[in-house]
């Protein structure tokens, strides 16, 4: 852990800022006294979806009607010119 004064602090918080990106901790410290403590921030655990559960995934499309090759080829061909 480092150590800086308030001084320090108002001085050169960028060295400041560069120790904490560089996961040091840094005990802030006035006439000698500690006053403060700057940890660097945990990163977010990256969030899981769970796609099994979306309701695209489990809706029934046993009812709906197939679209035949002649019907895809001409939405696709419509659809083409619009991106």
């Amino acid at each position: 852990m480092r150590t800086a004064t308030v001084r320090d602090l108002r001085n050169h918080y960028t060295s400041l800022l560069g120790w904490i990106n560089a996961g040091e901790e840094i005990l802030i410290t006035q006439r000698g006294k500690p006053v403060a403590r700057l940890i660097p921030e945990k990163p977010a655990p990256p969030a899981i979806v769970d796609w099994s559960e979306s309701p695209a995934v489990s809706r029934d499309r046993s009812a709906e009607p197939m679209l035949t090759a002649e019907e895809s080829s001409q939405l696709i061909h419509d659809a083409a010119g619009k991106w």
